[in-house]
């Protein structure tokens, strides 16, 4: 097979992944055919081999590459294929080695509304793999550089800047910003500022341009004043002829291009670029597999199914105290929640050496090595507001003790439940102590569930008929019968107050005077109201 064959490829743009229409067009049908179209495709960002614990894999955009199809069973090929269409796949391979794919793998992606692709049998499943992601280039989703990594990127950003008094940012392949400068009086301009906020560089007919010119050449490309970029130095980084991104830094007195580049600055640029490289393909080779493995035993310990090499795994020590650290991200998107996951691991490395974060249930799970709640707390107290700005979200974080090791499933289940009453209270970080009535009213939510206990008014007030009145007795019962506060909070007027309840207390029988029987009835009412 001549893998040089995509090199002519026309590319829609970078930002949109290949659609796997161009990825056919390109491959031809001597090497692999489709069998069907997906109504809802998916652009493709990437390739991935089919592992039977799926919910371990980022699998959206993926092209699953299911290599062993004749072996699984009717219901195992329907629950798989309903399990890749709610993950988004943009579409699944199968290989006809003469006796053709299997009908049953046929029908189920015709009923998921997945596209179904056949590679043929002089096709490697290696080969397979290399052609697209050489089609793929730019539209492949980005490196996860592993904690460390990253933490050496934004050093190397920091020196770049230090020569140039400018801000820079460390590109990958898909122009998502990996690392960047922060020095204080570096000069940066408002594009710079947005891209760092995104972490993504913005599209825009120049920039293509200026990208263009910069993976033509091993050399600095420079670039005057233009509308709103301020003047820029930028170079390739690579290994060997593999693009894996770029080097892009604003230089305050390059707006004369005749004037060469002062010799420390290109030192300065170049030097970076290798240096970036080598973390770069190092983080991609080592720290993204060792993260993978990490954040699978650490769901595993959190979900009290470790193996029991997992606490070995995870650097968990018996002699030392550790806590878990829920952020809830559940209004966010899943790449919000991946890029939220992300911050935090890089944030928590640093101030704490061997904490661990997944993504479970939409929420950021962390085991944090800490003897002290409190410093932990005010270290994420400092990192949700970065959060926010990089993704648009509110985030909250729970925390649960500190322990010596053992099971941490019931921390887990603790700092979720935190996190959640921190979120309803709209505090930032909080432990059991600052929530901890909501944390009663949620245990007895939990208690009543499924019990016959439900007071006969209750019934009543909880119908769709009755929330006008509903909300009045709860806030009177809330506010102790004091009418003038509870007609500041409604926005009514006191004697309205007085003869809804008034009303109320005699249409459905509530005597406010029994004390057990009002207490039974506003719990009932407020847990109501928890959902």
């Amino acid at each position: 097979m001549n893998l040089s064959k995509s090199s002519n490829v026309a590319q829609p743009p970078f930002a949109s992944g290949l659609p796997l229409s161009t990825l056919l067009s390109q491959l031809g049908d001597e090497v692999v055919v489709s069998l069907n179209t997906s109504l809802s495709a998916v652009a493709l960002v990437g390739v991935t081999y089919y592992d039977s614990d799926i919910t371990q894999q980022h699998l959206a955009g993926q092209l699953l590459l299911l290599t062993a199809h004749a072996e699984l069973t009717v219901e195992r090929i329907h629950e798989l294929c309903a399990d890749l269409k709610q993950h988004q796949v943009s579409g699944v391979v199968a290989r006809d080695s003469g006796a053709g794919i299997s009908p049953a793998l046929i029908a189920a992606c015709q009923a998921h509304d997945l596209h179904l692709l056949s590679l043929t049998a002089s096709v490697g499943w290696r080969e397979f793999d290399a052609l697209i992601s050489r089609l793929l280039g730019e539209h492949g989703a980005g490196l996860q550089l592993g904690s460390n990594s990253g933490d050496r990127l934004f050093a190397l950003a920091n020196s770049v800047a230090q020569a140039f008094q400018g801000s820079v940012a460390i590109e990958d392949h898909r122009r998502n910003i990996l690392a960047y400068s922060a020095l204080p009086g570096q000069a940066i301009d408002q594009l710079r500022a947005s891209g760092i906020l995104t972490r993504k560089t913005p599209d825009g007919p120049l920039n293509e341009v200026r990208y263009r010119q910069v993976f033509s050449t091993e050399e600095v490309s420079r670039f005057p004043t233009e509308y709103e970029f301020a003047p820029r130095a930028a170079m390739p980084i690579r290994a060997g002829n593999i693009p894996l991104g770029s080097i892009w830094v604003i230089d305050p007195s390059g707006d004369d291009l005749d004037t060469p580049l002062a010799p420390e600055k290109e030192d300065a640029l170049r030097s970076a670029a290798n240096i970036a490289a080598s973390y770069i393909v190092d983080a991609w080779r080592f720290d993204h597999s060792d993260e993978r493995s990490k954040e699978a035993a650490l769901r595993r310990v959190l979900s009290g199914t470790q193996h029991v090499n997992d606490f070995t795994v995870l650097g968990i020590r018996a002699d030392r105290q550790y806590l878990v650290a829920a952020i809830d991200g559940t209004s966010a998107t899943e790449g919000d929640v991946s890029e939220i996951r992300a911050a935090a691991a890089r944030h928590l490395s640093v101030y704490f050496p061997g904490s661990t974060c997944a993504v479970v249930d939409g929420r950021v799970l962390a085991i944090v090595p800490a003897l002290s709640r409190a410093n932990v707390g005010r270290s994420l107290e400092r990192l949700l507001p970065e959060l926010q700005r990089l993704t648009g979200v509110a985030c909250h974080c729970g925390l649960s003790d500190p322990s010596h090791p053992g099971s941490f499933t019931e921390g887990a289940e603790r700092a979720i439940r935190i996190a959640d009453c921190a979120r309803d209270l709209g505090l930032s970080v909080a432990g059991s102590d600052a929530v901890q009535a909501q944390l009663v009213l949620r245990a007895c939510n939990d208690a009543l569930q499924g019990a016959d206990l439900r007071l006969p008014e209750t019934e009543q007030l909880l119908a769709e008929s009755e929330a006008e009145t509903r909300t009045t007795l709860l806030a009177w019962l809330e506010e102790r019968g004091n009418a003038p506060r509870i007609a500041e909070r409604l926005n009514l007027h006191e004697q309205t107050v007085r003869y809804r309840v008034r009303k109320a207390t005699s249409r459905l029988g509530i005597d406010l005077d029994d004390p057990d029987r009002t207490l039974a009835l506003w719990l009932q009412l407020r847990l109501a109201e928890l959902g």
